[in-house]
């Protein structure tokens, strides 16, 4: 497919489903820039300078007019405003929103307010979140990452074992154990937890009972196979405004979900799911009502998927006149 030459999308990632969205349906050439291992925080000082400086050459390469960049870590959008500095170009900063609120990301907030006032729009997926994008003087809207266009299946018969697809890349916010616990607690249930099991606590996968399956890290067509082949998909977490992209790829597949009863997620998600509190005895009520009653939840899921659907289209049209509206002035 040929690509848009006015158009770049860059993420500091070896792969990354949201942008990689994004890029497709702006007709960008994208470009993954990565080196050494990936979600090694300790490689950072290392690696971030010789991608600040992929970034500049690949940019000065193509000559891009607009640049969309997922932030964080606000390195990539600082490289990407650089390019424009020195070329007149403009960008657009996605920003994912634990980079707002993390302790991991917190010391770089005045970095990304920097960059936020200079990008001709700024993207991120909730509310209160482009109300922040305000008092910082930058211009923001709402869009959340949006569903992939992926083939709908129907899920396994429900006479086999119960399987669950729990999203999971063992961060601190992911509350691993209580999954664990609730397992135990439904031998007749299998778990296929995923994630790079590098990165998790040997103790905790020592724990896990029989019904637990670890994966490990699954990329891209094994991953949403993994989705595919399972009759919900669990995402947790101990933040209150994370917008898991494991519960959105849940919805995209036609899955029902079980999520932590946080408060974006039981604004955004409003049908198909198992809402739980994040304790062994939460998340087993929850599976055992969503395997019983689980044509209701299917249902709610299928239907949820179509109003997200129409509901993104109209607010990408938003950005795509503005990118298209740049670009013009630029042929």
């Amino acid at each position: 497919m040929n690509r848009n030459p006015h158009i770049a999308a860059v993420v500091w990632a070896p792969e990354q489903d949201r942008t990689e969205q994004f890029a497709a349906r702006l007709n960008a050439h994208l470009y993954c820039i990565h080196y050494l291992q990936f979600q090694r925080p300790w490689l950072a000082p290392i690696k971030y300078v010789p991608q600040f400086f992929k970034t500049l050459i690949v940019l000065l390469q193509q000559r891009p007019k607009v640049v969309y960049v997922t932030n964080p870590p606000v390195f990539a959008p600082l490289s990407v405003w650089l390019y424009c500095i020195m070329s007149g170009a403009r960008f657009v900063m996605d920003t994912h929103s634990p980079a707002l609120y993390s302790r991991r990301w917190g010391w770089t907030r005045p970095l990304q307010r920097a960059a936020a006032r200079r990008a001709l729009m700024n993207i991120t997926d909730q509310e209160r979140f482009r109300r922040m994008f305000d008092e910082w003087g930058a211009e923001a809207m709402i869009l959340e990452k949006p569903l992939k266009p992926v083939e709908l299946t129907e899920p396994p018969p429900l006479g086999e074992a119960f399987k669950i697809a729990v999203v999971n890349i063992f961060a601190v916010d992911e509350p691993l154990m209580p999954i664990l616990d609730a397992a135990r607690l439904l031998p007749d249930v299998c778990f296929y937890v995923m994630g790079d099991t590098d990165l998790a606590d040997p103790a905790v996968l020592q724990a896990a009972p029989p019904n637990v399956v670890f994966t490990g890290w699954l990329h891209s067509t094994e991953y949403w196979r993994r989705l595919q082949d399972s009759h919900a998909v669990m995402a947790l977490t101990t933040y209150p405004h994370s917008l898991l992209a494991g519960a959105t790829d849940s919805v995209a597949v036609g899955r029902p979900m079980i999520l932590s009863e946080q408060p974006s997620l039981t604004a955004y998600f409003t049908g198909g799911v198992a809402f739980v509190d994040n304790t062994a005895e939460s998340i087993t009520a929850g599976i055992r009502h969503l395997r019983d009653h689980y044509s209701h939840y299917v249902a709610e899921v299928t239907a949820l998927r179509k109003d997200k659907q129409v509901y993104w289209e109209n607010n990408f049209r938003q950005l795509d006149r503005l990118i298209q509206s740049v670009i013009g002035d630029a042929v």
